[in-house]
């Protein structure tokens, strides 16, 4: 089985064998040579090297632009396709959520951290944006969108004409004797600082004690100063769309 995450910022690509794994391809999502690349990692040759269990291609999709790019793509190898939402998944899992407005990776997410984790399940994903996830009782409760730590830097950079991009560090003080090291350490502990708040204010709502799983580019930078205890799954939505896969197909 071929699982394709198309985020705002990068297509992954997981070719799955025997339930795992085989190899992760990472694209632009905007690269104006996706198709050209595409086909130089991706031949008849390269997926019988790869001995995918299933000839299904299961999709989630946060961005317009290559969807009809990659479908057409994958037709010409005669796969079974489907790009998931609310309304052709599995029903084994409820969502309180308005169907045509949750981002189909989530979905994903939900799936994979029930299957692993049980029934109350918290997922954070550091993608373009940061998301929290609630699962309770085996039922996805709704969630919280917030800025993504490199959307909100390139918004200060692009606003103010004396700052200049920085990498998104751990600082070992919290207060700045320059510019770079008190951007660094803003959005750093600013982050921390969310993120645990946020947990904190969702298990008090709910009296629910959650596994917390993170995943996405920027889970491994923060997980050591999240103050509850964590699992990181990079590749949670991958693994869910597998899941889907399976329940829908085979």
């Amino acid at each position: 089985m071929i699982a394709i995450d198309i985020g705002n910022t990068n297509i992954v690509i997981g070719f799955f064998s025997n339930k795992k794994i085989k190899k992760i391809l990472r694209l632009e999502t905007k690269d104006k040579n996706l198709i050209k690349k595409l086909n130089k990692n991706i031949n008849l040759e390269n997926l019988s090297k790869y001995k995918l269990d299933y000839k299904i291609c299961i999709i989630s999709s946060v961005s317009i632009y290559p969807e009809k790019e990659i479908f057409n793509f994958f037709k010409v190898f005669k796969f079974k396709i489907l790009n998931i939402n609310l309304n052709n998944v599995p029903k084994n899992i409820k969502f309180n959520y308005v169907y045509s407005q949750l981002g189909a990776d989530r979905i994903a997410n939900t799936f994979a951290a029930q299957h692993k984790y049980g029934k109350n399940s918290l997922v954070i994903d550091f993608g373009t944006a940061t998301t929290f996830d609630v699962i309770i009782n085996n039922i996805y409760d709704g969630g919280l969108i917030a800025p993504g730590i490199n959307i909100s830097l390139n918004a200060l950079v692009d606003n103010a004409s004396k700052l200049n991009k920085i990498s998104i560090v751990k600082t070992k003080r919290i207060i700045g004797n320059n510019t770079k090291n008190s951007m660094q350490s803003g959005f750093f502990w600013g982050y921390i600082s969310l993120i645990n708040g946020i947990i904190k204010k969702i298990s008090s709502d709910r009296k629910i004690k959650f596994k917390i799983i993170l995943t996405g580019g920027l889970a491994n930078t923060f997980k050591n100063e999240i103050e509850y205890k964590t699992y990181c799954e990079p590749n949670l939505t991958l693994e869910g769309l597998y899941l889907i896969g399976q329940k829908k197909y085979a």
